[in-house]
């Protein structure tokens, strides 16, 4: 760990104090309500004076709390806890030296080596020395990471800390995990990678421009244009090869999706639930730029970064319309391909946005159910028949996902599921599939695939 003593305090502490402020405000928005990364962004965007240090020790210290917040609640100010509990008062933001504790604190959980300045700073201002926190062996467990916090509990009488409280207790109800329930817990835990993916064939050219940039490209060992990226303090959307469409981010579980909906160039495909369209443009890529995806969402200014994207990427057989859900009776059989990439709790996220799991109620999981249900009956008329649809989620909670699809064939018998390899493990599935975050290091996902007779 780095020595506070080694801190020029002249610099330190104004540093330390308008990150503390300010990640103290993006909690407290984030437990309003507010989305953490939305949150984040609009305030950065707001505060042009931020520098690239104060910047980046705000993101990582936002999330790193989120992440650990089931355990850290205990050292953050008391208003912040009855945030966990529905209806909560607002009771007013408390000063920013009340948080330092719980600010230090994160950065110990996450298991680095080394602190940052401002995270010593915060220590030292919570009366406790670096000395006194047990050390770590290097690639520690989170079991032997929560001792690092014995030290901030007077004469070291630390409340108990399991790992089901890093995740909401009616969440293994709502879940069909394949292994132990602490080995997703603990993955949830982790700091999610950066995937991308390669818009062109030229991937060792790809790699090359990343390693002169120092940042190191890991290959996926099943899909080719996939690549985790390993880096530190590098602005990905900066370099050349971002500008000029060459590759997107986008978690390797998403990409997923696409390969298993298999476009042909040439074909007519629906993606009807579009966002910013980080599938959108992948279909377009497998499908070398021929044929029509039309690309839909109730939120046109979606659609309107989409646009953009694809214009980087130089795909111009996407066509960009508001879609509200309901059937459309020019459409019925339109389509060789839909993709509904329905509306979800995003629990299969946690990882990269850590606060929803603490403001995701499990009444949202039925009211999300229903309305996923009901995008997929009127997109699926749009399919022609001997067509594909194609349902996916970014959740792993079982109503959202086998729970729609079972009531889905229930009501349409005209749709039968269409068994595929999953891109991820190579693993045969009988139509339908959940990746986990070990299969790929990733997002927790769904899809499934049905054929229309």
């Amino acid at each position: 760990m780095s020595q506070y003593a080694d801190i020029p305090s002249n610099r330190i502490e104004p540093h330390s104090r308008v990150c503390a402020s300010t990640v103290a405000y993006l909690v407290h928005q984030t437990f309003e309500g507010n989305a953490a990364d939305n949150a984040l962004s609009a305030y950065l965007k707001a505060n042009h004076q931020l520098g690239a240090r104060d910047r980046r020790i705000i993101s990582e210290t936002l999330f790193s709390v989120l992440r650990w917040f089931g355990w850290l609640h205990h050292l953050a100010p008391t208003n912040v806890n009855y945030s966990l509990l529905p209806n909560a008062p607002n009771r007013g933001l408390p000063p920013p030296e009340d948080w330092f504790a719980c600010l230090a604190a994160s950065w110990l959980l996450e298991g680095r080596p080394d602190l940052p300045p401002s995270a010593s700073w915060w220590l030292h201002k919570s009366g406790i020395r670096l000395q006194d926190i047990p050390a770590l062996p290097p690639n520690s467990t989170i079991q032997e990471r929560r001792h690092c916090l014995r030290p901030f509990f007077k004469n070291g009488k630390m409340p108990e800390l399991s790992l089901e409280q890093l995740l909401r207790p009616w969440c293994k109800e709502e879940v069909e995990c394949p292994c132990d329930w602490l080995t997703l817990v603990e993955w949830q835990q982790k700091r999610p990678p950066v995937w991308l993916r390669a818009q062109i064939n030229d991937i060792d050219r790809l790699v090359g421009e990343f390693s002169r940039e120092g940042v190191k490209l890991t290959r996926h060992p099943l899909m080719k244009h996939a690549l985790k990226a390993d880096f530190a303090g590098v602005n990905l959307r900066q370099m050349p090869a971002f500008t000029e469409g060459r590759f997107e981010i986008q978690d390797a579980a998403s990409q997923a999706v696409a390969l298993i909906c298999d476009p042909k160039p040439g074909e007519n495909w629906w993606d009807c639930c579009a966002g910013a369209g980080g599938k959108t443009l992948h279909l377009a890529t497998l499908m070398n730029g021929k044929g029509k995806i039309q690309a839909t969402d109730n939120r046109v200014y979606k659609l309107d970064d989409l646009k953009k994207r694809a214009a980087r990427c130089g795909r111009s057989n996407i066509i960009c319309k508001e879609w509200l859900g309901i059937e459309v009776p020019r459409l019925r059989d339109h389509f060789a391909g839909v993709l509904v990439d329905a509306p979800c709790t995003c629990s299969g996220t946690w990882r990269r946005n850590p606060g929803a799991r603490w403001t995701t109620d499990r009444d949202d999981i039925e009211k999300l159910a229903a309305l996923q249900l009901q995008l997929l009956t009127n997109a699926s008329s749009a399919v022609t028949h001997g067509g594909t649809l194609v349902y996916a989620t970014c959740s792993m909670f079982t109503r959202e996902n086998k729970g729609v699809v079972e009531a889905f064939l229930a009501d349409h018998p005209e749709f039968t599921l269409e068994p595929f390899t999953s891109p991820l493990t190579g693993q045969e599935t009988p139509g339908y599939c959940q990746f986990w975050p070990w299969d790929s290091d990733c997002d927790a996902m769904f899809t499934a695939k049905f054929h229309r007779s």
